[in-house]
């Protein structure tokens, strides 16, 4: 299975509450444990313009390629814009690029990183510059390589951007299930939004996404999906609330890939949010969704259902 990530993805935020530097910790953890080898890292592409454009407006796109950022520009985004901060969301939106081809290839695709699901058309929001996701299915629409994508989003906040960029498509369903008394302070709408109370833990979650994606997958009926596999639902995030446990988080990605196993859809894999008070936690929460990913979809015979919660 490829895994996509670029050094550039690796830059210095300090004094800010996202750690650029976890996607490297993650990688550097699979490699110490074994689970993946340096032959199964790929540095992607960076996208072009006209792949950025598919979801981002021309003055926006040019502001990121050129690196000419305003104050306004980074008070929005809510992180200084450097020109190492814009060209690592460029990368991060080229390796969610290369992870769905992969995906349409192998089954599943991995970016250790990506999942910028604040971007908007023409600004950026949230820690986000450029919106990976909408940008990977625009193009495979654009391309004809899938008819019907879904965006399968479990990030603790609500997709704003990808559900703005997206809407009104009808060859896309947006599920965006997160905390409703967080950020963002005014939602965009999804196909499905399913707000959750701060405190919702381990049993109701995963009983809510159990019921909830397998009606939304048969009713939609996929033939590709965009897994946004946040951290920040984990009980000891600084700023998700929903207090999921570790083996919650398991659960829950073991359902995300069984399910699109088992119905034979692609998956492109974007770890997003993860801000848990210790570091090492974020870390380890998304090298076991690239653990997920890997036992769900390396042996052809066996495909994984998710476990009993």
């Amino acid at each position: 299975m490829k895994i996509f990530f670029s050094k550039y993805y690796t830059v210095k935020t300090p004094g800010h509450v996202f750690r650029a530097d976890k996607f490297r910790a993650v990688i550097d953890l699979l490699l110490r444990e074994g689970v993946i080898n340096k032959k199964d890292i790929t540095a992607p592409a960076a996208p072009s313009a006209a792949d950025l454009k598919l979801a981002h407006s021309q003055a926006w796109v040019r502001k990121n390629l050129e690196f000419r950022f305003t104050p306004k520009d980074s008070a929005l985004a809510e992180i200084k814009i450097t020109r190492a901060v814009a060209l690592a969301h460029l990368m991060n939106a080229g390796g969610t690029l290369a992870a769905a081809g992969a995906a349409l290839r192998d089954g599943a695709g991995v970016n250790c990183g990506g999942g910028s699901h604040h971007a908007f058309r023409g600004h950026g929001g949230g820690f986000c510059l450029l919106n990976d996701i909408a940008v990977a299915v625009k193009k495979l629409l654009k391309e004809k390589r899938v008819k019907r994508a879904m965006v399968i989003d479990l990030d603790a906040h609500q997709g704003n951007g990808t559900a703005s960029i997206l809407r009104g498509d009808r060859r896309v369903f947006t599920f965006s299930m997160h905390g409703s008394e967080i950020y963002p302070p005014e939602k965009e709408k999804s196909s499905l939004d399913i707000g959750l109370r701060p405190g919702t833990g381990d049993a109701a979650y995963l009983a809510a996404l159990r019921s909830e994606l397998h009606r939304a997958m048969d009713r939609f009926r996929p033939d590709f999906a965009v897994y946004v596999a946040g951290a920040d639902i984990y009980r000891g995030d600084a700023l998700g609330g929903l207090k999921l446990t570790m083996g919650g988080i398991k659960k829950r990605d073991a359902f995300v890939f069984g399910e699109c196993r088992l119905r034979g859809i692609p998956v492109a894999l974007t770890l997003s949010g993860g801000y848990a008070v210790k570091f090492s936690d974020t870390v380890r929460i998304h090298a076991n969704t690239v653990k997920a990913a890997m036992s769900s979809f390396r042996n052809p015979r066996r495909p994984s259902a998710a476990p009993a919660a």
